[in-house]
C-alpha cells in the first residue's frame, strides 16, 4: 500500500472528505493517507480568503465543523447581506447560504429584509461601487426643483424631495415619476382660427404654469405639457 500526503499551512484549513463524506476539518500540518483503503479527497481554503467556496457547502455547513471559526449565513430570498470584511465594504449578498472565515480576518454582516423596499444606509456610496450593486440595487436621482412621485407595484407611497434614493431590485416594483415644480412656459404657435365674420386668423400664446400637485399630476396624465398643449388649443379655439 502506497501513502499520499496533505500539507495544511498555518493560513489554510483543510475539508477531509471520504467517498464523498465529511470526516472533519484538517488543521496545520502534513496529513498522511492510505491510498488503497478509502477515496480521500481534501479541498484546502486559504484563511486569507475569508470567502469559503465549495460545491459541498452546504453538507460543510451543516456538519458544525466552522463554529467559532467562520461566519455562517443562511439568507432567505428576501433576505440581503452587506458584509464588511477588515472595516472595509465587502459585498452584498442575496439569498443563499454563504460561510465566511473570522480567524484571521475581521469579519461584519449585516442582514437586511429587502421587503422595506427603499433602501438607506449611512455608507449607500461605498455600497453602490461594490461589485454586484448594479444587479441588486436601483438608483434615482430625483432633480433640483423636482419632486418624485413614488409608486410601489403601482400603488402611491410618497412624494420624494430631491435627492438621491435607492431601492432592491426583485421584490417588489419600485417607480420614481420625477415632476418639475418650477414655473415653467409652454409656447402654443400656428393656431389657424376664422371669426364669425369669415376673417382667418392665425395665434400664438404662451402659458405660464407651475404644477401644484406632483401626484395628481402624475395620475392624471402620463404628459402634463402635452395635456396642456391641447387644452390651451382648444381655449384659443374657444375665444
Amino acid at each position: 500500500m502506497s501513502m499520499k500526503t496533505i500539507k495544511i499551512h498555518s493560513y489554510e484549513k483543510g475539508f477531509h472528505f471520504r467517498n464523498g463524506e465529511l470526516i472533519g476539518l484538517l488543521d496545520e500540518g502534513r496529513h498522511w493517507f492510505l491510498k488503497p483503503v478509502a477515496k480521500d479527497q481534501v479541498y484546502v481554503s486559504n484563511l486569507r480568503d475569508p470567502w469559503i467556496r465549495h460545491k459541498d457547502l452546504d453538507l460543510i455547513v451543516k456538519s458544525g465543523v466552522l463554529e467559532g471559526k467562520a461566519q455562517v449565513l443562511d439568507l432567505q430570498d428576501f433576505q440581503r447581506g452587506l458584509v464588511w470584511v477588515d472595516g472595509r465594504f465587502e459585498a452584498i449578498l442575496s439569498g443563499g447560504i454563504y460561510a465566511i472565515w473570522t480567524t484571521h480576518r475581521k469579519v461584519k454582516v449585516e442582514i437586511v429584509d429587502a421587503r422595506e423596499v427603499r433602501f438607506n444606509h449611512r455608507d449607500i456610496s461605498v455600497i453602490l461601487k461594490s461589485a454586484g450593486a448594479k444587479e441588486l440595487l436601483d438608483e434615482t436621482t430625483v432633480a433640483e426643483d423636482h419632486v418624485g412621485v413614488y409608486f410601489q407595484n403601482g400603488r402611491y407611497v410618497e412624494t420624494l424631495d430631491a435627492g438621491r434614493y435607492v431601492f432592491w431590485r426583485g421584490i417588489e416594483r419600485a417607480q420614481v415619476f420625477q415632476v418639475n415644480m418650477a414655473e415653467l412656459s409652454l409656447d402654443i404657435t400656428g393656431q389657424e382660427i376664422m371669426t364669425a365674420d369669415k376673417v382667418t386668423l392665425r395665434m400664438n400664446a404662451v402659458v405660464a404654469y407651475t404644477v401644484q400637485d406632483a401626484e395628481k399630476a402624475v395620475r392624471s396624465t402620463t404628459d402634463v405639457k402635452q395635456s396642456l398643449y391641447r387644452e390651451t388649443q382648444l381655449a384659443l379655439r374657444a375665444i
